[in-house]
């Protein structure tokens, strides 16, 4: 019997997989793809947490947030690249 699947997780898990293979053409040696995956996850977590607080009500596209979603995935993987990527040798 299959189990019915929202159609806001699988746009989620869309939003998550394409940021993540995005960041990892732009900036392919820091951190590792793994560590993306876990940022990117964490954008889309907050940004759907911040877009239930309200901001960006308008932006949605059903139950999705994606331009905060976006926002915050950005600036993760930024971030990501900039802290964890000084640790690894080049």
């Amino acid at each position: 019997m299959p189990v019915p699947i929202a159609p806001v997780l699988l746009m989620a898990i869309l939003v998550v997989l394409l940021g993540t293979q995005v960041a990892y053409l732009i900036a392919p040696r820091s951190p590792h793809f793994l560590v993306r995956l876990g940022l990117s996850t964490l954008a889309v977590l907050i940004g759907e947490g911040l877009g239930l607080l309200g901001v960006g009500p308008r932006l949605t596209l059903g139950d999705l947030h994606p331009v905060t979603d976006l926002a915050v995935l950005a600036l993760l993987q930024w971030a990501g690249s900039r802290w964890i990527g000084r640790g690894q040798p080049v």
